[in-house]
């Protein structure tokens, strides 16, 4: 006897189909593309909470965080494309002071290109100065050959 399709399986296959359908790419859905994608989607979950339960810091208590999921995303090769979907929590008082970090890092880089700048501009001018002092003695010498 075999089994009934849904219990091959334990994700809802009209929500599976619905994600499918979000793809433009895709306008018909196979019935058995459906099942092997819901499988597929099954093991990967289960392979994803197996490898962050065994790598985090949840065997004690016999849990898996959040946390053990983010870390697996960004220290594993493996999940490393999941990190943006699954970032590290921080505090929002360490994310305002990064902010800040930042912000005095990019003024003190503008006021570095601003010094610069003035340094480059004093240095054309004094160019300038120098390039008048030849030609003024260029014609000095000229009037004294007359």
């Amino acid at each position: 006897m075999a089994a009934p399709e849904s219990r091959l399986v334990s994700l809802p296959l009209s929500r599976i189909r619905l994600i499918m359908k979000s793809s433009p790419d895709v306008s018909n859905i196979n019935q058995d593309a459906l099942m092997v994608t819901a499988k597929a989607t099954e093991l990967f979950v289960q392979f994803l909470a197996t490898h962050s339960y065994k790598h985090g810091t949840g065997k004690e208590t016999k849990t898996l965080t959040y946390s053990d999921l983010a870390n697996a995303a960004e220290e594993s090769e493996t999940f490393q494309f999941l990190s943006d979907i699954l970032p590290k929590k921080i505090l929002a008082s360490d994310y305002l002071q990064m902010l800040k970090d930042e912000q005095e890092r990019d003024e003190d880089d503008d006021d570095e290109e601003e010094e610069e700048e003035e340094e480059d501009d004093e240095d054309d001018d004094d160019d300038d100065d120098d390039e008048e002092e030849e030609e003024d003695d260029d014609d000095e010498e000229d009037d004294d050959d007359d």
